[in-house]
C-alpha cells in the first residue's frame, strides 16, 4: 500500500518547468556562426516555424553575408564536357536532374547564385537560381543559329551603385552573348531582364578566329573574351562596340598554358596560367599610343608547396587551370591523375574537390543561403 501511495504522489507531482526559451538575439548570434554553406541554415530552418522565420529574415541574411566577409561559398561547378553536368564541392549540394540534366542543357556562366544555361535542342536560354528555384526563360537570340564557337556572361545590372553584390537575386541582370559564325564573323549582343529584349547585334571581321568557351571578364562596362588564336576582344556596353584590343604576348604564351582571363580583386583585367608547377597571375596595362593591352607579372604561386608530395610525384601531365570564381577569389586546377583542386588565392588554402578528371573548362557556382523550395542535398553524390 505504501508503494501505491508513493506512486500516486509521483503521478500527482507537478512536472518540472520547461527550460527557458532562448532570446531571439542570442539565437541569431548562434545561427550567425554557422558555416556559410547553405545546408546549415537550411537545416536550422527545419527546426520550427519560429527558427524558419528567424533564418528567412532579410536583415539576418544580410548580416550573415557580412559576417562571412561577403565571400560566398563555392557549392560546385558545371562541367562543359561529359556527365555529370554538375559536380558538388560543399555541403552535398546537388542540382535537380528533373529540370536540368546533361544532354539537353549546357552551362554558359554562373554569377552570384544564378546560372545561365542553353538548350542544345532549341537554343533557348535559361537563367536559374539553383538555391531558390527561381528561373527566367530568355527569348531566342536573333541571328544565332547554333554554334559551338560561343561564349556568354551573366551579369548583375545594378552596377557599381549596388553595395551588396552578394544579394543580387532580386536585381535585374544582363546576359552578354558572343559567338562566331561562318569563317569570318564574330558577333555580340546584350540582353536586359528589365526590358526583356535583346539589343542590336554588333559584329566584327575575324577571319578563321573563333570565340573560345572560357570565362570572360568584366571590367567596368567592358567585357573581355579570348579568341582561339590568343587574341582578346572587348565588348563595350556603352558604345556597343566590338573590337580586338591585343593578344597574349610571347612572354605569356611561352611561360604558361591554359590561359584564363579574369577580373582581378582590384577591378582590373587579369590573366591566369600554369607553367610547370607555378600558377602565374598577370595584370594588364593599356598602351596610351595605340590602346593595345600588354601584360605584367603580378604574382607567382608555387603549387609544389600547396600540393601533397605524392600528388606532385604522381603527376604525369601538365597542370591545367580550368576555372575561376571571382566572387570567392578561387581558381581551379586539374592535376592528372589525382583530380581537381580549388585554390583560395587570398589564404592559399587548397582543397581537393573531385577525384574525377574534367578534361575541359568549368563554370564554378557560388551562393549563400536563400529561402527556396528546390534546395537538394544529396549526401551520396559522388565527386
Amino acid at each position: 500500500m505504501a508503494e501505491l501511495a508513493a506512486d500516486s504522489r509521483s503521478v500527482d507531482s507537478p512536472l518540472p518547468p520547461p527550460p527557458p526559451i532562448m532570446p531571439d538575439d542570442v539565437l541569431r548570434e548562434i545561427l550567425l556562426c554557422l558555416p556559410p554553406e547553405p545546408i546549415h541554415l537550411f537545416r536550422a530552418s527545419l527546426v520550427s516555424k519560429h527558427w524558419r522565420a528567424l533564418v528567412h529574415d532579410t536583415r539576418f541574411l544580410r548580416r550573415c553575408r557580412e559576417f562571412h566577409g561577403g565571400t560566398p561559398p563555392v557549392l560546385g561547378f558545371f562541367k562543359l564536357t561529359r556527365p555529370p553536368l554538375f559536380v558538388p564541392t560543399a555541403g552535398s549540394f546537388a542540382v535537380s536532374a528533373a529540370t536540368i540534366h546533361h544532354g539537353d542543357w549546357f552551362p554558359l556562366d554562373c554569377n552570384r547564385g544564378r546560372a545561365l544555361l542553353i538548350s542544345e535542342r532549341s537554343r533557348a536560354l535559361l537563367v536559374r537560381d539553383l538555391v531558390t528555384g527561381d528561373e527566367r526563360h530568355l527569348p531566342l537570340l536573333p541571328g544565332f543559329e547554333g554554334s559551338w564557337d560561343r561564349n556568354s556572361a551573366l551579369l548583375c545590372a545594378a552596377g557599381a551603385g549596388h553595395a551588396d553584390h552578394c544579394d543580387c537575386r532580386s536585381c535585374p541582370f544582363l546576359v552578354a552573348f558572343v559567338f562566331s559564325h561562318g569563317r569570318f564573323i564574330t558577333s555580340a549582343c546584350l540582353y536586359s531582364s528589365e526590358t526583356g529584349v535583346w539589343g542590336e547585334v554588333t559584329s566584327m571581321f575575324t577571319r578563321n578566329q573563333f570565340v573560345e568557351r572560357k570565362a570572360m571578364a568584366l571590367v567596368g562596362n567592358t567585357l573581355y573574351c579570348l579568341l582561339d588564336n590568343n587574341w582578346i576582344i572587348e565588348f563595350d556596353f556603352d558604345t556597343y562596340n566590338l573590337q580586338v584590343i591585343g593578344e597574349l604576348s610571347y612572354k605569356v604564351l611561352n611561360s604558361c598554358i591554359g590561359h584564363i582571363i579574369m577580373t582581378t580583386q582590384d577591378g582590373q583585367l587579369g590573366l591566369a596560367g600554369v607553367g610547370g608547377f607555378s600558377l602565374q597571375l598577370w595584370s594588364s596595362t593599356t598602351c596610351i599610343d595605340d590602346g593595345m593591352v600588354t601584360w605584367a607579372d603580378r604574382r607567382v604561386i608555387d603549387l609544389e608547396k600547396l600540393l601533397a608530395p605524392e600528388v606532385v610525384a604522381a603527376c604525369t601531365a601538365p597542370v591545367w587551370p580550368i576555372g575561376y570564381a571571382q566572387d570567392a577569389d578561387v581558381i581551379f586546377i586539374e592535376v592528372y591523375p589525382s583530380g581537381v583542386y580549388m585554390i583560395h588565392l587570398k589564404s592559399l588554402q587548397i582543397e581537393k574537390v573531385s577525384e574525377n578528371m574534367v578534361h575541359g573548362y568549368i563554370c564554378p557556382y557560388t551562393s549563400f543561403y536563400a529561402p527556396g523550395n528546390t534546395i537538394i542535398f544529396d549526401v551520396a553524390s559522388p565527386r
